[in-house]
């Protein structure tokens, strides 16, 4: 995937930095829905999803965070999955 095949709010956002963008394309697929859904049980997931209940801007920057957090680790599938929530 090239960097202008990320998704809009990975391309925008103002969390992720140029090179967060560049592990984020190399990653060659977006994860699909069910393999999204398996970490919304997982406890630091799941508390960010239930801190935030009805703040989905909040809620948005606090996922990016993490996602930010999962690159650093060099984690990219957990990455993407975490942006995709």
């Amino acid at each position: 995937m090239n960097l202008e095949n990320l998704p809009a709010f990975v391309r925008e956002s103002q969390v992720l930095d140029d090179g967060d963008r560049l592990q984020l394309s190399a990653f060659g697929r977006l994860p699909d829905e069910d393999e999204v859904d398996e970490i919304r049980s997982l406890p630091e997931v799941r508390d960010l999803l239930q801190a935030f209940i009805g703040d989905e801007s909040t809620r948005n920057t606090h996922l990016q965070l993490k996602a930010k957090d999962y690159l650093q680790k060099g984690d990219v599938a957990m990455a993407w999955k975490t942006l995709l929530l």
